[in-house]
């Protein structure tokens, strides 16, 4: 196996890491959305932030690490080729702006499921941070941006 090989593969595998941070944490943030108990809701919040740190985050960072060098190393320009522009900038909205409105969403939401689970209550605290559509909103845009940046890796349209 040559390097180029081995960097595709790491870069897949960051991938993969990526994606199911971004499906666990999706999935983990819906079920603390229902109305119900305050403990559930603050467990599937706190699942939802863990899972964030170990998955989310590393895996986005990952990523676009292995992808830099593995672009560099089969050659390509990462400043004049265009549809490797078009990649760097989908990746930086993801990282700079997707990934932190849903950490911040998420760190509020989380926040508020356990002052409300210490209440033993729903407060309105809760209601009000999980009424923010914003973590679910830019987390449909990075889940989107995903197959676009695909298309642009294996499709090289310009």
């Amino acid at each position: 196996m040559n390097t180029e090989d081995a960097l595709a593969f790491v870069h897949l595998l960051s991938a993969f890491w990526y994606v199911m941070g971004l499906a666990v944490v999706q999935v983990s943030f819906l079920r603390g959305w229902p109305d119900g108990e305050a403990g559930p809701r603050a467990e599937a919040l706190e699942e939802a932030s863990h899972y964030q740190g170990l998955l989310l985050v590393p895996g986005a960072i990952a990523a676009g690490a292995t992808g830099v060098f593995l672009w560099a190393q089969m050659g390509y320009n990462l400043i004049s080729t265009g549809w490797l522009l078009a990649q760097e900038g989908l990746y930086i909205l993801t990282i700079l702006v997707c990934l932190p409105v849903i950490g911040m969403g998420l760190r509020r939401a989380r926040l508020a499921a356990l002052q409300s689970q210490k209440a033993g209550r729903t407060t309105p605290e809760l209601e009000q941070a999980l009424s923010d559509n914003a973590p679910l909103v830019f987390s449909g845009i990075a889940t989107l941006l995903v197959p676009l940046m695909a298309f642009l890796a294996v499709f090289k349209p310009f």
